[in-house]
């Protein structure tokens, strides 16, 4: 099997989970080629051209790593059983109709983490390549809809994934664990319904350690049981501090109207004991008090703290089951995309 692999493949860090999914097809695929879509730092010109699609313009956003070029050059060269774009925001519709001419018996797939039903995930290249995709892979259940609406043919549904070689249990000296850890963290960006949990808890007397962007800075220091940190963390130090937290907040980003997401597996699967918002779809990932805790109301967010944080060895089970769970149920990303290959019928 040869895959031409195209996504962002820079930033992050080794969290970048586009990259994680690449790991995961160079597993299966016996070639592999790649098109990155991504430059190190983004420009005003693309940033410009954004905000004129956000305003309902048709603007295209420029393709500034010339992915487009490099994807037809490739598939003059090579033939392909698989052409894997994992949000392919810069791509446009010509280039899919040039490679499904010069390809025909390759499948092309789209993949992307995100609510590509909401404008500000998408583009006008976006929009355009929608019937273009042979299928397309979300990890948003409630998207299907949409984006039959906009113009999708074939739309595969999968949970969230984790990369093994990256999100795994780590030998925490002590040190790891008092620099990155606490009572109860989260790691993640502000949104306005977490931050109103969070406060909740410190004004009640649990210790939270909050790890993210610069809209929490606003925070620190007013309560004496709330400590924010000046930055979000990637790579090893992001997997650390999953496992030295004894309780891991799990927030859905409600701009988005998540179920799940890439917490949800990453924190089991990291050894972390994962405290999450409470969704059929969570429910149908780890087992309520066996694999993972869950919570509805502040009230009860702040009950669950307070019980875990008392019950040590059945908060210790509890992760170590849904760490066990994320291995026996293959949550891995090279899982899911053999997974959706074997659906398709290429594998």
């Amino acid at each position: 099997m040869r895959i031409l692999s195209v996504g962002g493949f820079k930033g992050y860090g080794n969290s970048n989970t586009c990259l994680h999914r690449h790991w995961a097809l160079k597993k299966i695929a016996d070639e592999i080629d790649i098109v990155g879509t991504t430059q190190d730092k983004i420009s005003f010109c693309w940033r410009i051209a954004y905000h004129l699609f956000l305003w309902g313009l048709p603007i295209k956003l420029p393709d500034e790593t010339n992915a487009n070029k490099k994807i037809i050059e490739l598939c003059q060269l090579n033939k392909y059983d698989v052409l894997w774009i994992d949000k392919g925001v810069s791509i446009y519709a010509s280039t899919l109709q040039e490679f499904r001419r010069k390809q025909p018996n390759a499948k092309i797939i789209g993949y992307s983490p995100d609510n590509m039903a909401l404008r500000h995930n998408q583009s006008q290249q976006y929009l355009e390549c929608l019937p273009y995709y042979d299928y397309l892979v979300t990890n948003k259940s409630y998207i299907i809809g949409d984006l039959k609406k906009l113009g999708a043919k074939d739309i595969i549904f999968v949970n969230n994934t984790f990369e093994p070689t990256f999100h795994r249990m780590y030998d925490l000296t002590l040190m790891d664990k008092t620099r990155l850890g606490d009572d109860v963290g989260f790691i993640g960006m502000w949104e306005k319904e977490r931050c109103e949990s969070i406060v909740y808890l410190a004004t009640h007397g649990i210790k939270v350690r909050v790890w993210g962007d610069k809209k929490w800075q606003s925070f620190k220091n007013v309560f004496p049981n709330l400590q924010i940190e000046d930055k979000c963390l990637f790579s090893d130090d992001y997997c650390k501090a999953l496992a030295s937290f004894r309780i891991n907040l799990c927030f859905l980003r409600k701009m988005n109207f998540d179920q799940q997401t890439t917490r949800s597996v990453e924190i089991p699967a990291c050894g972390g004991f994962m405290l999450a918002e409470r969704t059929k779809e969570h429910l149908d990932l780890f087992e309520e008090g066996k694999e993972a805790a869950y919570f509805s109301s502040n009230e009860e967010l702040l009950e669950k703290c307070q019980y875990y944080l008392a019950h040590e060895e059945e908060r210790k089970r509890i992760a170590e089951a849904g760490h066990k769970r994320c291995l026996t149920s293959d949550y891995s990303n090279e899982g899911m995309i053999r997974k959706v290959f074997k659906q398709i019928g290429i594998i």
